[in-house]
């Protein structure tokens, strides 16, 4: 039997760090076991190294550094793949530009093609005049690719319900498949001694966070936090994983705080650095706040922690509930209260018992929640001998 050709258009792709780069790689790889898989991408640094000896396809492409520009480029080179090689199925990581150029690439090929949903592209934003305008150019574009979409694939129920208010999807093609982890990679690992003797050279409680630092993330209102931590557990420390805007914010307010010799900035680090920091961590914490169009998707660093052995604390938000059990991986806080983020902390550092249960919980249930299975789910239901949901004829350009 000839293999079922799947095409995934991926602005966002790895060799770059993130949920959604992230995404695409593990489903292709999965997907690869049962399908030719072709990803088109588009140059980034590092690719050449990162592309070596993949189980799929690549094609990367040239284009400019926003999505709305890149949208006619990646519509174009879809094309030619979809007449040299016409796919079964296309799966679109996110709506633009993937969904966008692939309804324009597409015209009225009868290929039906799937949209993936994470979080805060799927709403509105009014934060400045520029992302205004163009939420409101943008606005009927978004709701043709999502309505016209096979199926829509949010990471979360808290994703879903914003794509069936955002766009005004049909309720019975939107199916929540949840975020999924990798066991080859992230997995309990004997700490070095140099690695032990750097992070906590005194036996130090480590708190950790691994995340790109943007303000709704919450890293600052775990930093307000820390002082009254600290007057508790003395021996605390803060380790911070990440790049991003917010950084220079959050030193300064560190500084402010008092805070230099408790809180460790230490940027970007490899994934095997960050399973290190997971195996040697106490908790970790991410308390991101509802900041629309800001949010929480999913979380899929608590399923990482988690099944490296690492108990979590999160805020209440967004589809964070959905990637903690409460009481059983981990725990959830209101992540605007510094009172009480410490004193969570300061209860779960003073429960030894507590967090060895968490612990043994999420190695126990990582098995359970593998891209393997993600990738069977998502398959499942593309090609469940449905046939393609009716879609406009004509091709739809960019607005």
């Amino acid at each position: 039997m000839t293999p079922q050709r799947i095409l995934i258009p991926a602005y966002d792709f790895k060799p770059l760090l993130g949920g959604v780069a992230n995404y695409v790689h593990e489903l292709a790889v999965q997907f690869s076991r049962r399908a030719k898989v072709h990803v088109v991408s588009r140059k980034l640094p590092g690719m050449e190294e990162f592309d070596r000896n993949l189980p799929y396809t690549v094609t990367r492409i040239r284009v400019p550094y926003s999505a709305v520009f890149a949208t006619p480029l990646f519509a174009r080179t879809l094309r030619e793949v979809i007449r040299r090689e016409p796919p079964d199925a296309i799966l679109c990581p996110m709506w633009l530009p993937d969904g966008a150029a692939c309804r324009w690439a597409l015209g009225g090929a009868p290929i039906p093609y799937f949209v993936s949903a994470h979080g805060t592209e799927v709403f509105k934003d009014f934060a400045t005049l520029r992302n205004s305008v163009r939420t409101v150019l943008a606005r009927g574009l978004k709701r043709r690719v999502f309505r016209n979409a096979d199926k829509v694939f949010p990471v979360s129920a808290y994703t879903g319900r914003a794509v069936l208010e955002e766009t005004g999807a049909a309720d019975d093609r939107v199916v929540v498949v949840h975020n999924g982890v990798n066991p080859s990679v992230f997995k309990p690992t004997p700490v070095s001694p140099a690695e032990a003797a750097r992070y906590r050279p005194r036996g130090e409680r480590l708190l950790l966070t691994v995340t790109r630092l943007y303000p709704y993330k919450g890293v600052d209102r775990m930093l307000e936090a820390l002082p009254a931590i600290a007057q508790t557990v003395p021996d605390v420390r803060y380790l911070v994983v990440g790049e991003g805007p917010d950084l220079q914010r959050l030193q300064r307010l560190a500084a402010r705080l008092g805070l230099e010799d408790r809180v460790s900035f230490l940027g970007r680090l490899t994934v095997a650095e960050i399973v290190s920091l997971y195996n040697l961590a106490d908790v970790f914490v991410l308390l991101t706040r509802e900041e629309p169009p800001d949010v929480e998707g999913f979380g899929l660093v608590f399923l990482e922690a988690a099944a490296c052995g690492l108990p979590s604390l999160g805020g209440r938000s967004g589809g964070i509930p959905e990637a903690i059990e409460e009481g059983r991986s981990g725990w959830l806080v209101d992540p605007q209260d510094p009172r009480a983020i410490a004193a969570t902390v300061i209860d779960l550092l003073a429960s030894p018992e507590r967090l060895r249960r968490a612990s043994e919980y999420g190695l126990r249930t990582a098995p359970e929640r593998t891209w393997e299975r993600v990738a069977d789910r998502i398959l499942q239901e593309m090609f469940a001998g449905r046939r393609p949901a009716a879609r406009d004829a004509s091709p739809v350009a960019p607005r």
